[in-house]
């Protein structure tokens, strides 16, 4: 469902705005269990030569978190939230708004409860800015412009 939104003047403002946004049904599709086993990596390239990477292991009580931007405690509640956008694939019918947010991109790969994970975020489209603000607490820590 897509809310009232102001146009925004930076690809920074327009992702903030935009958390939240534009869904795909994608987390209804997978069912939700209180806490999977997580481990992950995430991967950022800013388009300009930036590269980041982190670590991310989740399990029961035992968080740990190598070049994330938050403590692994947070990290690992934020991600439990988004599991099923992580795990499922956009739909590639969805209706997106045609701006482009920036040249950012973020893969993550690994296993989230048993399950293979290998998902791709660019801030290319409205849904794409808004699949990328979601990982938000879970990027590497990064320098942003």
């Amino acid at each position: 469902m897509i809310r009232g939104r102001a146009i925004c003047a930076s690809a920074a403002a327009c992702a903030a705005l935009l958390v939240g946004g534009c869904g795909d049904g994608a987390e209804r599709a997978v069912s939700a269990p209180a806490k999977r086993s997580i481990a992950l990596t995430i991967r950022f390239d800013d388009g300009e030569g930036q590269r980041k990477h982190g670590t991310l292991g989740c399990r029961s009580g035992q968080e740990r978190a190598t070049g994330i931007a938050h403590p692994a405690a947070r990290t690992c509640a934020r991600i439990q939230r988004i599991v099923p956008m992580l795990i499922v694939q956009p739909r590639k019918d969805r209706a997106c708004t045609l701006i482009f947010g920036g040249p950012q991109r973020v893969r993550v790969s690994g296993t989230i409860g048993g399950k293979r994970v290998d998902r791709r975020f660019t801030r290319t489209n409205g849904c794409e800015i808004s699949d990328y603000g979601r990982l938000a607490g879970a990027l590497p820590a990064i320098r942003v412009r």
